[in-house]
């Protein structure tokens, strides 16, 4: 009964926030979720998730805690330096040898910090280039802070000392990031999970997101992520995420946290 019951109140759950949110719950079923509910109704005194269900319909305030804890806003610049290196001395060149505009979109990109990193590394190769750079998130909190391009010290403590100079001023504690940067990225709200998703991608970044959803929408996802790269494009992955085992993408392995979509002929970015 008690299985029976827990179902139920997920359930339950699982529609209001849908209702309220937009957000598809379901997607994100897993004991790690489990764990992360228990702790915010105990956190608000909430005896179980139908008691947690009823409070998200009645209670704005709450709702919008509850979606700032649900979509787990962590980024900061250039996270995994060695593979931004990777990204600004192979992937990025040769990319731009082949096409001189890239379009770029950071999926799940939270405050805006990587798709700022590959904002910088791209004013570093290519400063007098043009190129199409978009975030999207779920969380419209999340997109207004990255709009604003202010950070905090712990989120830009992997960024050069010089490009730091160079790109950011100094505000009280935190670092904001220069308009001339800011304004070479678009951001808009897009739900991996519901929404479709747009094409003729040379680089997508989706790091880090799609290891909270379940096994059949991570393979939901990395396939439609593959089918929005134009051939010889590049999807960047978060360092404890791979496609093992996600057949049918025309994706190859071409580096950690990188791969790449086969050209007709079999030809790719190396």
């Amino acid at each position: 009964m008690a299985g029976a019951l827990d179902d139920a109140q997920f359930a339950a759950l699982a529609a209001a926030v849908r209702h309220v949110l937009g957000i598809d719950l379901d997607a994100y079923r897993s004991q790690q979720l489990d764990r992360r509910l228990r702790f915010f109704r105990a956190r608000h005194g909430l005896v179980d998730n139908a008691h947690l269900a009823a409070r998200l319909r009645e209670d704005a305030a709450l709702a919008r805690q509850f979606e700032d804890f649900l979509t787990i806003n962590v980024s900061e610049f250039f996270r995994n330096p060695d593979r931004f290196d990777l990204l600004r001395e192979r992937f990025l060149p040769a990319l731009l040898a082949r096409r001189r505009s890239l379009r770029i979109w950071s999926a799940g990109c939270s405050v805006g910090a990587e798709i700022y990193s590959v904002a910088i590394l791209l004013a570093e190769l290519d400063p007098a280039g043009h190129h199409e750079l978009l975030g999207t998130d779920i969380d419209a909190d999340a997109l207004e802070r990255a709009r604003q391009g202010v950070f905090e010290p712990l989120e830009v403590r992997a960024v050069p000392t010089p490009w730091r100079l160079r790109y950011f001023r100094r505000e009280g504690a935190n670092w904001v990031l220069h308009p001339e940067v800011r304004c070479r990225v678009r951001f808009v709200r897009h739900d991996l999970v519901q929404d479709p998703y747009p094409a003729d991608w040379d680089l997508i970044l989706c790091r880090n997101v799609v290891i909270y959803f379940t096994e059949p929408v991570k393979r939901r996802v990395w396939t439609n992520l593959a089918a929005s790269l134009r051939p010889g494009g590049v999807l960047f992955v978060g360092g404890s995420e791979s496609l093992y085992g996600v057949g049918g993408t025309g994706l190859r392995y071409a580096a950690p946290c990188f791969y790449v979509r086969e050209e007709p002929g079999g030809q790719a970015v190396r």
